[in-house]
């Protein structure tokens, strides 16, 4: 006959230490260093493996995390997925997914479906809008856990993920004056963007320390955060002579969408105009030429944000902001501007 499957109490018997010890070892809390090395050799030689589903029915889970954002396409939440499966695959835990704005219309009913019958252990949302404050406050209303990653707005009932905006924008300011420029445009996202709003106020700010200063006229936003929104920005910005000689814009989605546009009508980077994006997309790097932009480590937020929701999962405690620092990468859309010949600089894009 088949021998019985080694249990927990087989495994602390085996050891001489109590259930409870056991257990402890399992869940990563602290156990002795010579008890944990005979827990570790006596589990491989029962071959024991612990059942997940018991443990999550005792603990009351579902054995499963949800993970919210407006478009599962967008290739900046790819990179943070990427980053969460990481984690999870080291955790017997399962993931489900909502784009709240799956077919073109803002409908989060998904969620609260989730959250009202309990069918995730906790949330990871990307991107949070206004739109998503009744969310959150829902989930605090059930003890269900939260975390918000890169939220456009302040999140009061959730764990934080951000990026030090201010400092990117400040990078990319250092950046292009050491590069000779001093006339300079930005382009936002949405004006109610507090990501944008900071990357913006940190590029003027390091800029005017500078000397440097952006002219109101030369501050823009667009309608979204997408590639076509960058398209339809550079159909207008085009059509008058360009006045700058470098332009930053918000996203890299962005800045891509630009390039689409200024490369058809002739316009070159870095000759005729600088361009800079954030974010640090792969796509930036596999184009020609080649974007240089400000890399927020999407992959390490994916993780930390995983990793954070089960720590609050198996204690709840206080509220915390975890925030990560851009890296710049200069590339090819970035150079000395010409040499000027008068006041001024107006270059005609060809059409």
């Amino acid at each position: 006959m088949a021998s019985k499957k080694p249990t927990i109490a087989t495994v602390a018997a085996q050891a001489g230490v109590a259930v409870s010890t056991v257990s402890r070892y399992l869940n990563g809390h602290y156990v002795s260093g010579p008890v944990r090395a005979r827990l570790s050799e006596i589990i491989a030689e029962l071959g024991y493996s612990r059942s997940w589903t018991a443990r999550n029915l005792s603990l009351g889970r579902r054995g499963s995390i949800g993970v919210v954002v407006d478009s599962s396409q967008d290739p900046w939440f790819v990179q943070l997925l990427t980053g969460i499966e990481e984690e999870l695959s080291t955790r017997d835990t399962s993931l489900m997914l909502a784009s709240t704005e799956l077919r073109n219309t803002y409908d989060p009913a998904l969620v609260f479906e989730w959250i009202r019958d309990r069918r995730v252990d906790g949330l990871i949302v990307a991107k949070a809008q206004r739109r998503e404050r009744s969310l959150f406050k829902s989930a605090a209303e059930v003890g269900l856990p939260a975390v918000a990653v890169v939220p456009d707005e302040n999140v009061p009932h959730a764990q934080v993920l951000r990026s030090n905006n201010l400092l990117a924008g400040a990078t990319v300011a250092n950046h292009l004056a050491d590069l000779g420029h001093r006339e300079i445009a930005f382009a936002g996202g949405p004006r109610h963007s507090i990501d944008s709003q900071h990357r913006e106020r940190g590029l003027r700010e390091a800029l005017e320390k500078r000397g440097i200063r952006i002219s109101n006229e030369h501050v823009y936003s667009c309608d979204s955060w997408d590639v076509e929104a960058g398209s339809a920005f550079a159909e207008q910005f085009l059509e008058q002579p360009i006045e700058v000689t470098a332009l930053v814009m918000a996203n890299d989605a962005l800045a891509l969408g630009f390039m689409r546009v200024a490369l058809r009508r002739g316009v070159r980077m870095p000759d005729d105009l600088s361009l800079v994006g954030f974010d640090g997309l792969p796509q930036g790097a596999l184009i020609y030429p080649a974007l240089t932009t400000v890399f927020q480590p999407m992959r390490e937020m994916g993780r930390v944000a995983c990793r954070r929701l089960f720590e609050v999962m198996e204690e709840p405690g206080r509220l915390e902001k975890i925030e990560f620092l851009m890296e710049l990468v200069v590339r090819e859309t970035t150079a000395p501007p010409r040499t000027l010949k008068g006041p001024e600089r107006r270059l005609r894009p060809v059409t």
